[in-house]
């Protein structure tokens, strides 16, 4: 399970990074701040997440929010549920 965690978390993070690249170079190009909405992203890739649930108002707002952060937080989150801390193993040794 962790290891699922820790690759959905590192695929998520990269696809954030990807957004993040492409926001950077867009706002350099038009020397202006511009970052890609989730829905302007899903649009680009063919899928309309606004048309499949009409009059919802989550994802009116979810959809506003900004592509690279949101994959950003996501793939941390899920990096973090990933991590299986420090735990004491037979063979670790125990200094009393």
């Amino acid at each position: 399970m962790y290891l699922l965690f820790r690759a959905l978390g590192l695929i998520v993070l990269a696809v954030g990074v990807v957004f993040a690249v492409g926001d950077i170079a867009r706002s350099l190009a038009d020397e202006t701040s511009q970052l890609l909405t989730i829905d302007q992203a899903l649009s680009a890739m063919g899928l309309m997440v606004s048309e499949a649930v009409p009059g919802s108002m989550t994802a009116a707002v979810i959809g506003s929010w900004s592509m690279s952060i949101t994959c950003g937080a996501v793939g941390l989150l899920f990096l973090l549920l990933g991590h299986r801390g420090h735990r004491a193993g037979p063979n670790r040794r125990r200094d009393i």
